[in-house]
């Protein structure tokens, strides 16, 4: 077992912490030959913890053999080792007699054979634990003494035992002890460790719990237990919203206690509320039947010695605080309505290079004309579109959404309301920062309005050449990508990119001339389209999810509507396993290869050029086959269109291969063939995918 004491650690630090300490810690093991049952990590705002069970007595290193030098430099005239294979020697530890020569492809060379060794854990361990630590990682670190130990708080001590056996490890300045620390950062209690089971049990005595799991179920059991006993229960936001985490890893010894507030305050939005109550004092808020009710549950630190005091404390601070809300709320209502606060955009950055709101609201509204068009919005739809694109980021410059910035939009929807804006209106400006979480836009203006926003985030970030990169995505460009897919896939609507790009570029940075590659519009067009399409490899599809390969069958063919896209996807995900399927797939890949070795000049077929009757029927099923396959790819029944294809052409075109040569000598001859092949391989690829991508294909050919 080893614990790493620490001054209190920020809760946003803990899981990752937490999750790393285990992580790294098997890596080491591993790397080190130590062999180990289980291995489990855990940790409080004051400790890391890391218990491994059924851990080696030894470390055991098979043997091995590493090769030196060849055996002409490594032995003289005379037999004798040189230099260069005692120098070997002495870097590998090595003896002599332990030198064996062995031949190779490269000729003879020495070898060292090393036996298998085995050294005692206990020895290996006080050496191992520091170098654990160091691979720690924390958004910011400090270093707090001469040592130069960086972490993310001050180590104050450190713990550690092989069963019963304290090990003596050093980190910097600070030497393990087998002690532990117990009674809280007010409290401090010096507890003598004598094994691992007797530790846990101290802790737990110390009204310590260490593990998160296990606190936070505790947690909020608790908090719904004191609940009940207001006749209500925790507001189910609390713990969706992270409160829940959040004061998990706030408390080792966590105690709930029950407090009010004035009810005065809840003439305040629940969101308000809500967010006042997390933000400010981290309490619970308390409802009954659907309506907050003036009490909440704090969760504390240790049993307070005067609970009364303490609970005097926390609602004077969460009264203060809710009146300093209510006021910003009155404050900003006399700023409305919401039209004339959206005046103050223009003094609100979106980005540097990219103006302010106020020119980000007029892209978006110029850009609501292609989804007028794309969604077949009515004239009154349209209305509330055009409306929701003025107003949606108004709140930005409200009191409110200053002091509670995870509210803009809830704001927006309220101001809106208040200032007597069409319900449809005030529900889109909320929704358009959706998705959040699994909640998705429940009307089409809001929806609308979330992916017109969401791209002209994107194409005006990607201008600017601004993409994430691995993990780096300051903009949240990737959320809003991932945000664009999921909306216009829930609404079932298209999403037509080639024509929101030709809106966009008639606006700043495009419309201004500039010969940068960078912001020049058809390389920015390439770059957005690939990355919303690399977000269907990510997607939450509905199970069973499609394969990879499935999906870049389907981008690898022509696509404009990313949503048609997806159809495709859904509907040929249905047929896998499907001998049609493999049929369609067969037809695609044996007229592809054809085509992949040859240029074809000729640009359509002449049927008059037919020499055998076999080129007859193929151009025949595929005159018959082509308006059956147009109209139901017009109608998405891309499975149907599928099974059509592959049953219409897979014996034929077998046949064909068989008894006709594509590749004649005779030009006319070859290229009319060669033009009858693309336009049966067209037909599909075309419209639907190049199904040459799927794997079946060639699981097929192995299984065969």
């Amino acid at each position: 077992m080893f614990e790493i004491g620490t001054e209190e650690l920020p809760a946003a630090y803990l899981p990752s912490l937490i999750e790393q300490l285990g992580a790294e810690a098997r890596a080491l093991l591993e790397a080190h030959h130590l062999s180990f049952r289980t291995v489990e990590s855990c940790g409080t705002p004051r400790r890391l913890v890391l218990v491994v069970r059924g851990l080696a007595g030894a470390q055991r290193k098979p043997g091995e053999e590493v090769r030196g030098p060849s055996r002409r430099v490594s032995y003289d005239g005379a037999g004798k080792p040189t230099k260069a294979l005692l120098g070997f020697l002495r870097s590998q530890g090595g003896a002599l007699s332990r030198v064996k020569v062995r031949a190779s492809e490269k000729g003879e060379y020495v070898y060292l054979v090393k036996p298998p060794t085995a050294t005692l854990t206990s020895t290996i361990l006080p050496a191992l634990l520091p170098q654990l630590v160091g691979k720690l990682r924390a958004p910011k670190t400090m270093r707090w003494d001469a040592s130069g130990v960086r972490f993310a708080r001050p180590i104050r001590w450190l713990l550690a035992l092989y069963g019963s056996t304290p090990l003596r490890c050093s980190l910097g300045t600070l030497a393990s002890v087998p002690r532990t620390q117990g009674g809280g950062p007010l409290r401090p209690k010096t507890i003598a460790v004598h094994s691992i089971e007797q530790y846990l049990r101290a802790l737990q005595r110390a009204g310590v719990t260490l593990d998160q799991d296990a606190r936070r179920a505790w947690i909020e059991q608790t908090v719904a237990r004191v609940a009940r006993q207001s006749c209500g229960q925790a507001a189910p936001e609390m713990v969706s919203h992270g409160l829940l985490d959040e004061v998990t890893h706030l408390v080792e010894q966590p105690v709930a206690l029950a407090g009010q507030f004035d009810p005065r305050y809840l003439a305040l939005p629940r969101e308000v509320l809500l967010a006042s109550m997390a933000k400010y004092q981290r309490v619970f808020a308390i409802e009954a039947r659907g309506k907050l009710l003036p009490r909440f549950v704090a969760i504390l630190e240790g049993k307070p010695g005067r609970p009364n005091e303490v609970r005097a404390v926390i609602e004077r601070i969460l009264n203060a605080r809710l009146a300093d809300s209510l006021t910003f709320w009155k404050e900003d209502h006399a700023r409305l309505p919401l039209e004339r606060m959206a005046t103050g955009l223009s003094g609100v950055t979106f980005h540097e290079k990219l103006g302010s709101m106020a020119d980000k609201t007029e892209r978006v509204h110029t850009l609501s004309a292609v989804l007028e068009k794309a969604w077949q919005l009515s004239r009154e739809e349209l209305k509330d579109l055009r409306r929701a694109c003025q107003l949606a980021k108004a709140d930005l410059v409200s009191t409110l959404v200053k002091e509670f910035p995870t509210l803009q939009g809830v704001i927006g929807k309220y101001y809106a309301r208040n200032s007597r804006e069409p319900q449809e209106v005030a529900e889109a400006i909320e929704e358009h920062y959706l998705p959040i979480g699994d909640r998705l836009p429940q009307t089409l203006i809001g929806s609308a309005l979330a992916v017109l926003d969401k791209y002209d985030t994107l194409a005006s970030y990607f201008a600017q050449g601004i993409v994430p990169t691995g993990d780096q995505d300051p903009f949240g460009l990737r959320r809003a990508a991932q945000g664009i897919v999921e909306v216009a896939w829930a609404v079932h609507r298209p999403l037509p990119i080639e024509r929101l790009l030709e809106a966009r570029a008639a606006m700043p940075p495009f419309s201004e001339g500039h010969q940068d590659p960078v912001t020049h519009v058809g390389n920015v067009h390439q770059r957005l389209r690939q990355y919303l399409a690399e977000r269907l490899y990510t997607f939450s599809w509905p199970a069973p999810a499609p394969s990879h390969d499935l999906i870049e069958a389907v981008l690898s063919s022509p696509w404009d509507d990313l949503v048609d896209a997806m159809h495709r996807i859904v509907s040929l995900r249905e047929l896998d396993g499907k001998p049609t399927l493999l049929k369609a797939a067969k037809v695609v890949e044996r007229t592809q290869n054809i085509l992949k070795s040859a240029t074809v000049r000729q640009t359509s077929v002449e049927p008059a050029r037919f020499k055998v009757p076999l080129e007859h029927t193929l151009w025949d099923l595929h005159q018959t086959c082509k308006d059956r396959l147009l109209a139901l790819v017009q109608s998405k029944s891309y499975a149907d269109a599928t099974t059509l294809y592959g049953e219409v052409f897979f014996e034929p075109l077998h046949q064909f291969f068989d008894q006709v040569l594509v590749n004649t000598p005779e030009e006319s001859l070859q290229q009319n063939r060669l033009a009858l092949m693309r336009a049966i391989n067209t037909l599909y690829t075309d419209r639907i995918a190049d199904l040459s991508k799927l794997t079946i294909l060639h699981n097929h050919e192995e299984s065969r």
